[in-house]
């Protein structure tokens, strides 16, 4: 069985937004304000439907991870380690204490520290185990607090690009259907509209979702 986890948001980020209003603006050629607080609803948006696709947040912010790893049944023995602690959410930026001389992780109220106890893969946010002279190990199934700080900081430029598309897109088709791709007058009137298939995603065209795709965070229950 998996570990199961309980996330607390510890520090939440300032905004969610994955894109800035002066650089929406820069992209859409406006130079006054008649259209800001239209921009910033689509901004905000267009960036949580990022981010629900994904599957995450993107921003930096600190968390605590409650890990509570698999143990046989009654009598409630410990089962067997494990070799790689996963955090929820990565890229890790830095561990925080939770207490004044703490680690950053504490196992069953004991503090190990980074470098002696464990190492951090900061891309993955994985935890290794390490013993006395440094070799990999196995963590054991008793239960651990870890309290971080991850996300991007700034956030990726695909990620602000795929956001840029969708607001740009749906500011110049302000006041039409979104699925009608083409019209024309030749018999009196034409039109072509788009049509979702196995390779759409919703409402995002597939080179939105191509930049997104690589930061897409698997759900599991």
């Amino acid at each position: 069985m998996p570990n199961k986890i309980i996330t607390t948001l510890v520090t939440a980020a300032k905004s969610y937004d994955l894109t800035t209003l002066d650089v929406v603006k820069q992209e859409l050629a406006l130079t006054n304000g008649a259209k800001d607080e239209l921009l910033k609803r689509y901004i905000a948006s267009a960036s949580a439907a990022a981010a629900q696709y994904c599957n995450r947040r993107f921003q930096a912010e600190t968390v605590k991870d409650e890990i509570f790893p698999a143990q046989d049944p009654h009598p409630w023995v410990l089962s067997g380690s494990f070799e790689v602690l996963q955090l929820s959410r990565w890229p890790i930026i830095k561990l925080v204490p939770s207490s004044v001389g703490g680690g950053g992780l504490t196992e069953n109220g004991v503090d190990l520290f980074e470098g002696v106890d464990f190492k951090v893969d900061y891309t993955t946010g994985a935890l290794i185990r390490i013993d006395v002279a440094g070799n990999r190990t196995m963590w054991n199934a008793l239960p651990k607090v870890v309290q971080y700080q991850a996300g991007y900081d700034p956030v990726p430029p695909e990620i602000e690009d795929a956001v840029l598309r969708m607001v740009s897109r749906r500011y110049a088709t302000q006041g039409r259907d979104p699925n009608l791709k083409q019209e024309s007058i030749a018999g009196v009137v034409e039109r072509q509209w788009w049509i979702a298939t196995g390779s759409d995603s919703g409402n995002m065209s597939p080179d939105i979702t191509d930049l997104l795709d690589n930061y897409r965070v698997p759900v599991s229950i």
